[in-house]
């Protein structure tokens, strides 16, 4: 995916954008999907680069991270924006279920 579509594609995405947590220092979106999860992107100076943490929304509205996916199984880090671009839509199209 190149840079161009990746914009198109996160320009989309933004009908999934919620609040972000007021206390990150730099800059942070943050996404609720319908299936119950979505996806925090930080980037800041104590960030590794582009960063993106699944979370899950079914018990708390809020959105809480979750390490246990099949998307992944921790924090991602040093992404490209096309990569975090692509785990967005994995995570708005699966039917994640969390790792027991």
């Amino acid at each position: 995916m190149n840079k161009v579509k990746a914009v198109e594609l996160l320009h989309e995405l933004s009908m999934y954008k919620v609040m972000g947590t007021a206390d990150v220092p730099g800059l942070q979106s943050k996404y609720k999907f319908p299936n119950g999860f979505g996806a925090s992107l930080i980037y800041t100076p104590v960030s590794y680069d582009l960063e993106l943490a699944v979370l899950d929304f079914r018990d708390d509205p809020d959105g809480t991270i979750t390490y246990d996916t099949p998307i992944a199984n921790d924090v991602l880090g040093y992404l490209s924006w096309p990569k975090a671009v692509e785990y967005l839509i994995q995570i708005k199209d699966s039917k994640c279920e969390v790792n027991e």
